[in-house]
C-alpha cells in the first residue's frame, strides 16, 4: 500500500492547528498523526539547519516512508515528522530504531485513545 504526500501549507496546518491531532517525541524526532476521512498521508519536515547532508536527508526520508507505511498504511491518518534539533551523532542503526519506537508508540496511543482502531 503507498501513501498521498502532504503538500503544502493547508495540508500541514490541517495537522498541526487541529486540536484532535495526537503526538509523541523523541530525542530527535517529534510525530503528529491526526484521523481523517482520506487514505494515509505523510508529510515530513527535515530542514536543513537540523541535518546538513543531503544524503542524511534523503535516508531518513526513506526510512521514515518505509517505517510509516509498515505501521500506518491500512489507517486513514495523516502524519507529519518533524526533525527536532541538529542531529550530531548521525548512527543510521539508532536512527532507524529511534523512528520506528517513535511510530509504534505513537500507534499505540491512538490504539488507547481510538478503542483499537488500527492494528
Amino acid at each position: 500500500m503507498s501513501y498521498k504526500p502532504l503538500a503544502g501549507k493547508d495540508d500541514f496546518d490541517e495537522v498541526f492547528i487541529n486540536s484532535s491531532s495526537q503526538s509523541v517525541s523523541s530525542e530527535n524526532f517529534r510525530a503528529l498523526i491526526l484521523i481523517t476521512n482520506d487514505n494515509f498521508r505523510l508529510g515530513m519536515i527535515l530542514p536543513k539547519k537540523n541535518i546538513k547532508l543531503a544524503v542524511h536527508r534523503n535516508y531518513l526520508k526513506r526510512i521514515i516512508r518505509n517505517l510509516s507505511i509498515d505501521v500506518f498504511a491500512q489507517s486513514k491518518v495523516s502524519l507529519v515528522v518533524i526533525s527536532k534539533k541538529r542531529i550530531i551523532d548521525f548512527k543510521r542503526d539508532k536512527l532507524r530504531r529511534e523512528i520506528k519506537t517513535l511510530f509504534l508508540n505513537l500507534n499505540k496511543k491512538l490504539n488507547e485513545k481510538n478503542n483499537c482502531i488500527f492494528n
